[in-house]
């Protein structure tokens, strides 16, 4: 069992513990909200019918006892209530299972077709940040030329991204695909933001390329679906729902029959059919794009779709140590071929000196001198490399490859070009009495009349010699080199991965992070501590007023008293438990007709009848009793202690 499985199975036991009317209610959030934020104040909406204010807020406040709510509070103080993620999946799935039924793939055509890969595509991303950086201009934005640059390196389709809603906030004329990459990268903490420019956070790249293809689909499923498409609970039910593992990948299934179904549970609104289809049709046109699923047209014309072999199957098979594929094939005219499940960090050994080709099922990279001249220049050896691809390789180096390596390794390193400052002088006198300081010899080299050359690693000394001289050089414009890419650490070839060295990849704090700020800020907010209430008594001060036998015994009282009784339950929020015609039943008071005395609310059935509403007056029962809530024992670990309640 892996830790995700682990931790899939805590929540589900979490879920077992709560309270029958905890569970009623948490439904019933979900249904309506999804792990969409709604005000506080506007929750009784969320009360089923049969259940009375006081049992609602005791349940709520065990969701949020429990962590099944989150509360956090608004700059201008209003206060939000979510569910959790992690949460909420687990909510939707126990209490709304499902069991679609596949389609026969007869009579099907492809509507769209699926893509070279989200992996491959932020992998491409990484490498161009790498090698050439995402300055920003002044106003903090990226620069549209890298812009530029990145989105023709990347095979996104344009048009799909545009149905998906993402919320850019820069130009119409900024390519959609680059702009996903950078929010995708940003939020999943890969890139860092300093003043000049978007860098590689080094760290955290070394951990996602340690992560498998799963594991990654997961991550970047999760991070897509709730960072784009339509804000409705509706439709971030839809992505939750066809992500579950009843979706089989390789199977067809109906949209029109999924929808139907969201609506038969309460998951959408059947008058909303037409536009969460068409939402439903654009985000599956930009999974395909991504390369998740495919998405086809039955004979009858209805629009459907399936997942494709990237979405792991239910039962994730444990991998053995070592099990992962160290061996790429190396062909004789210079092509690279990468097996699916070759891991990422070798991938990206094989990206620091070869020409990236394709990054769809098989991955191909091309060994060209260009790429190898540039690796060298970075600290890789021809030799080093040569010697790593000799071990990765499935079948060794072949020898025509070992030759044209070995003849452009003779050629590199010739010649080399290195950065040097520059020493002016303003005349040739004092150029002649800096040649022949006893502490400057050997760190300047005489390049004319009144200037040296001055070795970087040498620069401190002559400073310091030259103030002591009183030559203090003035120092001129800065280099620039401080805005080129700075990830010179992740170019290096990988060597096998311990078990000591093994690390987790972890997301950013804020979830809602990323190119533009995300909708569900809430999440990102602190959350607050479930408010403290001891007894029943700081619920209903006057409770103190109320006679006990109303509460204790089941009794016939005089027609005055037992209107009392039962406005005393429309005040606090609960019911009456009644005898009529002999039998007993609960009653809860909703409101005070005009007129004659009665009382309009339900009347709940009990033994398989239905709850109904109905107006009663005092003739219409027996015997009354007031009916006060339970008030569960809470465990002295609970957030908050006591029994919180919102109020």
């Amino acid at each position: 069992m892996t830790r995700n499985d682990r931790g899939t199975s805590d929540i589900n036991a979490e879920l077992q513990r709560l309270s029958g009317d905890a569970c009623k209610v948490l439904k019933r959030i979900c249904a309506a909200h999804a792990d969409h934020p709604f005000q506080e104040g506007k929750e009784d909406s969320l009360r089923p019918f049969d259940m009375t204010r006081a049992e609602f807020r005791l349940a709520l406040s065990e969701l949020w006892r429990e962590g099944w709510l989150v509360a956090v509070r608004k700059i201008e103080g209003s206060r939000l209530f979510f569910i959790p993620s992690g949460r909420w999946e687990a909510a939707q799935n126990h209490f709304f299972p499902i069991a679609p039924s596949a389609l026969n793939s007869d009579g099907i055509h492809l509507s769209a077709q699926a893509g070279s890969g989200l992996t491959g595509e932020l992998f491409r991303a990484l490498l161009f940040t790498a090698e050439e950086g995402l300055p920003l201009t002044a106003k903090g934005a990226v620069h549209k030329k890298f812009v530029n640059l990145l989105a023709a390196m990347l095979q996104l389709n344009e048009g799909q991204l545009q149905k998906m809603g993402l919320r850019s906030p820069y130009p119409d004329d900024y390519p959609l695909p680059a702009i996903l990459a950078i929010d995708l990268l940003l939020h999943l903490g890969l890139l860092e933001r300093s003043q000049q420019a978007f860098s590689l956070a080094v760290p955290t790249v070394e951990n996602w390329l340690c992560l498998d293809d799963s594991e990654m689909f997961t991550l970047l499923l999760n991070a897509v679906s709730r960072r784009y498409g339509r804000r409705t609970a509706a439709d971030r039910h839809f992505r939750c729902l066809i992500a579950r593992p009843e979706y089989i990948p390789g199977q067809w299934y109906s949209l029109k029959d999924t929808i139907g179904w969201m609506e038969a549970q309460g998951l959408s609104a059947p008058g909303d059919r037409a536009s969460l289809m068409k939402a439903s049709v654009a985000w599956l046109n930009g999974l395909a794009g991504f390369g998740w699923c495919e998405v086809g047209v039955t004979a009858g014309e209805s629009p459907c779709f399936r997942w494709t072999s990237v979405k792991p199957p239910a039962e994730k098979p444990v991998r053995k140590d070592g099990q992962a594929a160290e061996r790429i094939i190396v062909q004789p005219d210079l092509e690279v071929l990468v097996p699916e499940d070759t891991p990422y960090r070798l991938r990206w050994s094989l990206a620091c000196f070869a020409e990236l080709v394709q990054c769809d099922c098989m991955w191909s990279f091309r060994l060209t001198r260009e790429r190898l001249e540039r690796a060298s220049g970075r600290g890789m050896s021809p030799q080093e490399i040569i010697t790593w691809l000799d071990r990765c390789a499935k079948n060794g180096l072949p020898g025509e490859v070992r030759a044209v390596l070995g003849q452009w390794s003779r050629d590199i390193g010739r010649t080399s070009l290195a950065e040097t400052l520059v020493l002016s002088c303003r005349n040739e006198q004092d150029a002649d009495l800096i040649a022949g300081h006893p502490r400057l010899q050997g760190s300047l080299e005489r390049l004319g009349p009144r200037h040296f050359g001055v070795n970087r690693d040498q620069a401190n000394l002559v400073r310091k010699e030259l103030a002591s001289a009183g030559m203090a050089p003035l120092e001129g414009r800065p280099s620039r080199s401080d805005e080129a890419p700075s990830d010179s650490g992740l170019f290096r070839l990988s060597s096998p991965p311990s078990a000591e060295s093994e690390t987790q990849f972890a997301l950013p704090s804020d979830p809602a992070a990323g190119l533009w700020y995300g909708d569900d800020y809430a999440s990102a907010l602190p959350p607050e501590m479930p408010p403290m209430l001891a007894s029943p008594k700081e619920l209903w001060p006057d409770s103190a007023d109320v006679p006990s036998m109303w509460i204790k015994d089941r009794r016939r009282y005089h027609a005055s008293t037992a209107r009392l009784i039962m406005e005393q339950a429309m005040k606090w929020g609960t019911k009456v438990r009644l005898t009529m015609e002999e039998r007993t039943c609960e009653f809860i008071p909703s409101r005070i007709l005009p007129g004659a005395w009665k009382v309009s609310g339900y009347l709940l059935g009990q033994s398989g009848e239905t709850s109904q509403e109905r107006e009663l007056s005092e003739e219409d029962w027996d015997k009354i009793q007031l009916v006060v809530p339970s008030f569960p024992a809470v465990p002295p670990s609970a957030p908050g202690g006591g029994c919180g309640m919102m109020r």
